[in-house]
């Protein structure tokens, strides 16, 4: 019986000694004061893009029924937050024997900052069937920011595919720019910016010469938004090299107007206006080009999504020689099929029209009408 009042006084006392004391059925542990550490490093499982918190062994399904991780995001922060890195690898699997990983993502970002002063790297590449759009991006940027106002320069490589639409081109620049932007809530946002690139972009609406490259670009522009819209006027000055006369370069201003429309979250209606005026370096003549489009994206799943286009642009020239108007359309349905093992099938429709008038010579004028049937078997 002594022996038993002694083991009960001796665990009393851990009890009274302790920093954890019993209240209301919990155990709760005195706070302590957290210690800034100089380096800190983390490693999260991600699904989609998307962290996810690590399964409970109370709900743990069996491996058989449980899907793998699609990549892990790994990030450290160094010298208190001051300097800091990011990494992604990703890839779309069910953990089937043998399977080909056509559909991954790679991601690297490092990121530095003092005072008002950001700076860092990136280096981002993605296959174009992958959960996230096509995109390769190699990219070494710095910014300030104070107030309202921000400035960043940056220099870099990008490719982007278009994952939703199986016949799209693919755009690719090599870029260094400069970006002034002043931005305040209810007010409209004012940019400046300066580029050097050689950008191309054949499905863009406004830019009707995707033969042509842009080494040098001033643009400045206003915005102002609401909740389902935004618009935007821009007014742009640039030196073209034209690829199909041996690098032929001219003087191009160029003002656009342009808007956006979401009455629903998977519409998205984009107007056009725009005004273009270009003076080659072999010709004393002036040539105009006012033009406007409407295009129409609607996704209307994960799988089936629609574009439209039309287009309308007249060309004429000081010198009475040129004088044309060409309106086209474009509409592209692609479906992306049942995946089958390794396959990814994808599946697009492609119609267009375009008619263009020569008021010089009208015997001259062409009207053509495509369309085009293509089955994606598997994305390289």
């Amino acid at each position: 019986m002594y022996v038993y009042v002694k083991i009960a006084l001796f665990a009393a006392s851990l009890i009274v000694a302790s920093p954890v004391c019993g209240s209301q059925e919990e155990w709760h542990v005195s706070p302590k004061p957290v210690q800034s550490s100089v380096f800190q490093a983390d490693l999260t499982p991600i699904v989609n893009g998307s962290p996810i918190a690590p399964p409970s062994v109370r709900n743990l399904s069996p491996t058989t029924d449980r899907s793998h991780f699609n990549g892990l995001l790994s990030s450290t922060t160094w010298l208190k937050g001051a300097f800091s890195t990011e990494a992604e690898v990703a890839a779309n699997h069910d953990g089937s024997p043998g399977e080909d990983r056509t559909t991954r993502l790679t991601r690297l970002g490092v990121t530095g900052s003092t005072g008002l002063v950001r700076y860092g790297m990136k280096y981002r590449t993605a296959d174009p069937a992958s959960e996230a759009s096509g995109q390769a991006q190699r990219e070494a940027w710095g910014e300030w920011n104070i107030g309202t106002m921000a400035i960043r320069s940056a220099v870099g490589q990008q490719w982007t595919y278009f994952r939703d639409d199986a016949s799209a081109d693919r755009v690719k620049q090599n870029y260094n720019r400069i970006d002034v932007t002043w931005k305040k809530p209810a007010w409209p946002h004012l940019a400046f910016s300066y580029a050097q690139n050689t950008a191309s972009n054949t499905m863009d609406s406004i830019s009707l010469y995707p033969q042509r490259a842009n080494p040098h670009t001033v643009e400045a522009a206003v915005g102002y938004g609401g909740g389902i819209w935004d618009a935007k006027l821009a007014s742009r000055y640039g030196i073209e090299t034209d690829l199909l006369h041996h690098g032929a370069e001219s003087q191009a201003k160029t003002q656009t107007v342009t808007a956006s429309l979401r009455p629903i979250p998977t519409l998205t209606i984009t107007p056009a206006l725009g005004y273009r005026a270009e003076r080659p370096e072999w010709s004393s003549a002036r040539i105009e080009s006012p033009s406007a489009s409407l295009t129409m994206n609607y996704k209307q799943s994960q799988r089936v999504s629609v574009t439209a286009m039309g287009t309308y642009l007249n060309l004429r020239s000081s010198d009475k020689l040129i004088d044309l108007d060409t309106i086209g359309g474009k509409g592209i349905v692609s479906w992306e099929l049942e995946p089958l093992r390794d396959w990814k099938p994808q599946l697009s429709f492609e119609g267009g029209y375009n008619l263009q008038v020569n008021r010089l010579m009208p015997s001259a004028q062409t009207e053509n009408i495509s369309g085009l049937l293509r089955l994606v078997l598997a994305t390289m």
